[in-house]
């Protein structure tokens, strides 16, 4: 089941009796939190940023360039957080100091807006508190679930993340046109309860990890070590799967970023309108995440997420010529079920390679690749609106999720998506590297 384990019935029994749903539900609400705050700031920055700016390409950089951030610090966090022993655990002194770090930034980034040095500067410092403790608090996850329920309770923990998106696009998005500091303020509000909730029901030494002292490493060395490691030929599947990640996140961070100004420009909306057609997306993911996770279940978690990545470029290509918010609406719902068959199975995928002892370092490469698609998404697709009009963004898009098919397609070759073979072939790998 894990590296170094014997896979027994005897070993299935223990981790059925050990595993509990509704623990998960609970440390869901970290995900719901960091849902709230990166879908306000992504929604509403840009936003911000045009009253200084002109160029869509720009804006897109300047939103890229906080996922920099993100692209330095989760990878090392998390191989730190496989290696910490502390009262407290592996993952949670993490969340515990950054969280409220994050909160207090948020609250402030509508006060730093009146110049556009202070909202840089804001902006930098949320962004590294978020990432500080954002994979210590998805790795929470599969330390409490065995490798073959991870779908499904990845299917709950993305359902927590769409009602995070929801109240950001269905309810703060509105509140925005009245107040933008209310609808930080209700955010930052938000991030300090999920704080709460985290810490009470979160165990902090799990059942699903291995919570013996580790030998201390440097986290930097040993993160970006095990980086290039996905170079070497019997990490190709590995490395094609992350790489499919990094290409369709351009196309879900330009999106998220852009539509706004689309919506503004192109539809007539106002802001808080514009930022809250989103929400069909969102809403769509919501109501759909735990079927998508029945989906992987049944099916694989590699053919789930390419009927979604198959879709997702032909609503986008139906989309150009749309000028009705109403059927960009519609067309946004199934997208957001595409996005759930896409979404859902992601990070199962790749933390079952981490077995006991190295899920943080997964969870970290993860994020590097998908923050890496983050950070270069916006400005793609914002200069693709620069070059050939505001249905760029859609063009582009359209583009690099077909893009994210074909790598996933070809990884798939290499990969076998089943979570006691990945933990076999991990164990081969890791004692290669």
């Amino acid at each position: 089941m894990f590296p170094g384990n014997v896979n027994t019935e005897e070993s299935k029994t223990e981790s059925n009796e050990n595993f509990s749903y509704a623990k998960i539900w609970w440390i869901g609400f970290g995900f719901l939190g960091v849902q709230v705050a990166f879908t306000t700031y992504n929604a509403f920055l840009p936003l911000m940023y045009r009253h200084f700016i002109d160029s869509r390409g720009l804006i897109g950089l300047l939103m890229g360039t906080d996922n920099l951030i993100g692209l330095l610090l989760i990878p090392v966090i998390g191989a730190w957080s496989d290696r910490i022993n502390s009262p407290l655990g592996r993952r949670l002194p993490f969340v515990l100091v950054a969280l409220p770090l994050a909160a207090l930034t948020f609250f402030a980034i509508p006060f730093a807006a009146a110049m556009l040095w202070t909202l840089i500067i804001t902006e930098i410092a949320f962004t590294a508190a978020m990432h500080s403790y954002r994979g210590p608090i998805i790795s929470l996850m599969p330390d409490h679930t065995p490798p073959e329920k991870r779908s499904t309770a990845n299917g709950i923990i993305n359902l927590m993340g769409g009602i995070g998106t929801l109240i950001a696009f269905g309810g703060l998005s509105l509140i925005y046109d009245i107040d933008p500091r209310l609808t930080f303020g209700i955010g930052a509000a938000i991030l300090f309860f999920t704080l709460f909730v985290v810490w009470k029901k979160a165990d902090p030494h799990p059942p699903y990890i291995d919570n013996s002292p580790v030998s201390s490493r440097n986290p930097i060395k040993e993160a970006y070590g095990g980086i290039l490691v996905l170079l070497k030929p019997e990490k190709r599947g590995e490395f094609l799967t992350l790489a499919a990640m990094l290409t369709y996140f351009i196309g879900f961070a330009g999106l998220d970023a852009m539509f706004p100004i689309y919506g503004v420009e192109t539809l007539g909306l106002t802001e808080g309108r514009a930022a809250f057609i989103l929400t069909t997306f969102a809403g769509s993911f919501l109501i759909f995440a735990l079927l998508a996770g029945y989906i992987g279940t049944k099916i694989g978690k590699i053919p789930a997420m390419l009927l979604g990545l198959a879709v997702i470029p032909v609503l986008f290509l139906s989309a150009i010529p749309v000028r009705d918010p109403m059927i960009i609406g519609s067309i946004f719902i199934v997208a957001g079920f595409g996005w759930a068959l896409v979404n859902v199975q992601a990070m199962p995928l790749i933390a079952d390679l981490g077995g006991r002892d190295r899920v943080g370092f997964y969870i970290g490469l993860y994020y590097v690749f998908t923050m890496t698609g983050q950070m270069i998404g916006p400005s793609v697709l914002g200069f693709s609106m620069d070059l050939i009009g505001n249905q760029g963004m859609f063009i582009a898009g359209a583009v690099v999720y077909g893009l994210g098919f074909l790598l996933l397609r070809s990884g798939r070759k290499h990969l076998v998506a089943d979570p006691e073979k990945i933990a076999r072939q991990s164990r081969l790998a890791n004692g290669n590297s």
